[in-house]
């Protein structure tokens, strides 16, 4: 199945949709609250939803729902701080959130990138620096690599910054 969660408005809702027919997607559960602008991630079992706007302007709480129920979201852990339109990106055994705007009053473009653990309820830890501070990119994942690529700030970005993965843990970036 893909999902997807949130949306402009904010919105609350997870939707699921089935990948075996073209079919449109159902309302299967609701996130903690109404939010756009988010990184998404997923494990085997759990999707997760990081940072975002919606009842403040910047979002720093990580949520997941199960793949194995149509349930709603709970709220286990915070990123490093309050980013929307940060970039999402997943391992086999961790999330990652990368960059983001910090909003008001500042509204600072962010090069961090967050590491949050699937095998427990937990905040994130900053473990590393995109090459250029931004948000709203697209994130992409491999077996052993994370990439952080497009985005704005402080004008539209072509970069790409490869996170290498070696023995489950972020070691550096690449440009």
């Amino acid at each position: 199945n893909g999902y997807t969660s949130g949306g402009f408005g904010p919105s609350n809702v997870i939707d699921k949709f089935p990948f075996a027919s073209d079919t449109n997607a159902s309302d299967v559960g609701d996130l903690t609250s109404g939010k756009y602008r988010t990184a998404g991630q997923s494990s085997s079992t759990h999707g997760y939803v990081s940072g975002g706007s919606g009842p403040s302007p910047s979002i720093n709480e990580i949520e997941k729902f199960p793949f194995a129920a149509d349930a709603g979201s709970s709220d286990v852990g915070d990123l490093t701080g309050g980013r929307y339109g940060p970039i999402g990106q997943s391992s086999t055994v961790s999330g990652y959130t990368s960059g983001g705007n910090a909003g008001p009053p500042s509204f600072a473009n962010s090069n961090v990138i967050d590491k949050f653990p699937f095998s427990s309820d937990a905040s994130a830890s900053d473990v590393g620096d995109l090459s250029v501070a931004r948000y709203n990119g697209s994130g992409q994942s491999s077996t052993v690599s994370g990439y952080t690529s497009g985005g704005f700030g402080p004008s539209f970005s072509n970069v790409i910054d490869k996170l290498k993965v070696k023995q489950r843990l972020l070691n550096k970036v690449e440009r």
